[in-house]
């Protein structure tokens, strides 16, 4: 902990620090409890801190560990002796001040609350420190806000979970696929063959949707928006990098309404358009649908409006338009997209929804003449191996007839699925044929 931090104004336990190392003394297999929860740096006593990885040591090494051992490992592992422990007598009184080993898990969670209280004191006064350097206000904006949110990110649940919870939500998983047979378990797209095939977008997932420029992935991504807030009313947000909130609304209320993209731009509409337009208007102000139309997003921003639309509005459903125009501190264009990837991944586990994020394809498809590949994916590899589900666009060679090529699909088949793209709505629907599927 650094020296600014004076003791007075630290939060901390020397009886629970104390008690934690009097259990691992008393009973040895206390000692695997308190490291899995506890790391040297959660204890505030220098002593502590020392004693702590001695104990861990001797207890890996497969020693007793006691106050005999303690004192004999002392002198060649740690620097100072017993005397940097405390001394002989106040790790031999450790054992006298402490109860019982039964109350290891109540001195450890005390122990791990004040170190968290510690980090957030110390995070504070960094972001104190960052805003009163001089430079550019957004560059110590990025850096004040990433302070935070690595802080709020950092989560020490989960871990190491009984086998027999895992088994009981494992059966309880089963037992729900078993009794919705043929009922998605995710946010439906609106599109019956896609919704087959992935059986819906489900929380946590990572969904990419990747296409070469102007090949319909916004559309799809705001129809598949449309049938989630406005038909299901799924609580949706879009992070819209590219578009404004007012452009994405107007592309939306004319293509529901079935009026012309061209037309509504020019005002050239009739009475009869005018209603329908009226109508899907309404629709859409009174659905939880959520639009941020902040362009050139951060990773740090990103996270943490994601945060608030979960937080504020309890999204379910989360879509980015689109990867690449987001931005992240990086000594190249691959390591930057490595961290932005990494971060929609984070955002999806951490809030447990599924996040639908827009990507662009390299354009070696269009040079080689193809349909579109997993290592199609711009900038970086590290998309793929991010995403729990990807799927391509690909014009085909009939009229208006786009591909969905599910190419990764961390939960279930890969395959591909056939919609057709309606130019003048900027929207897909099933082909008039009634084929959607291959």
């Amino acid at each position: 902990m650094e020296s600014t931090l004076r003791e007075i104004d630290v939060p901390h336990s020397v009886q629970a620090e104390a008690a934690v190392l009097g259990c691992c003394l008393l009973e040895n297999g206390c000692i695997d409890d308190a490291a899995a929860a506890l790391t040297r740096t959660d204890f505030w006593e220098i002593r502590h801190q020392n004693l702590f990885d001695l104990i861990v040591k001797l207890r890996n090494d497969g020693s007793i560990v006691d106050a005999i051992t303690i004192f004999q490992e002392a002198k060649d592992a740690v620097d100072g002796g017993v005397d940097a422990l405390g001394g002989i007598a106040y790790v031999s009184s450790l054992t006298n001040q402490t109860p019982s080993a039964a109350g290891l898990p109540a001195y450890v969670a005390t122990v791990t609350k004040k170190s968290k209280l510690r980090s957030l004191v110390h995070t504070a006064q960094q972001v104190l420190s960052i805003a009163g350097q001089k430079g550019d206000d957004e560059d110590l904006l990025d850096e004040a806000q990433g302070k935070l949110m690595a802080l709020l990110s950092t989560d020490r649940e989960g871990g190491l979970i009984p086998l027999k919870d895992v088994v009981k939500q494992a059966i309880g998983d089963i037992e729900d696929a078993f009794a919705n047979q043929g009922k998605l378990m995710g946010i439906p797209t609106g599109f019956s063959s896609l919704d087959r095939l992935t059986t819906g977008l489900k929380d946590g997932d990572m969904i990419v949707l990747a296409a070469r420029p102007s090949q319909g992935k916004t559309s799809l991504a705001l129809t598949i928006a449309e049938n989630a807030a406005i038909e299901n009313k799924i609580s949706t947000g879009i992070l819209s990098l590219e578009m404004t909130s007012r452009a994405l609304v107007k592309r939306m209320m004319g293509s529901r309404a079935g009026v012309d993209g061209h037309n509504l731009m020019s005002g050239k509409l009739s009475a009869h358009e005018i209603t329908r337009l009226s109508s899907e208007a309404a629709k859409i102000a009174s659905s939880p649908l959520y639009i941020d139309q902040s362009g050139n997003l951060s990773v740090v921003q990103m996270m943490a409006k994601a945060r608030h639309l979960k937080y504020k509005h309890n999204i379910k459903f989360l879509i980015i338009d689109y990867l690449q125009l987001m931005h992240a501190k990086a000594d190249s264009r691959v390591q930057e997209v490595t961290k932005i990837s990494a971060a929609v991944k984070a955002v999806a586990k951490e809030l447990d929804i599924p996040v639908l994020v827009l990507s662009q394809l390299s354009r070696r498809v269009e040079e080689q003449d193809r349909s579109p590949r997993l290592s199609d994916l711009r900038d970086s590899g590290s998309i793929e191996q991010d995403a729990d589900v990807v799927a391509l666009l690909h014009k085909t060679n009939e009229d208006n007839i786009v591909e969905v090529i599910v190419a990764k699909h961390r939960n279930g088949p890969c395959g591909a699925v056939e919609l057709e793209f309606v130019p003048h709505l900027t929207r897909f629907k099933v082909p008039v044929y009634g084929v959607d599927a291959k």
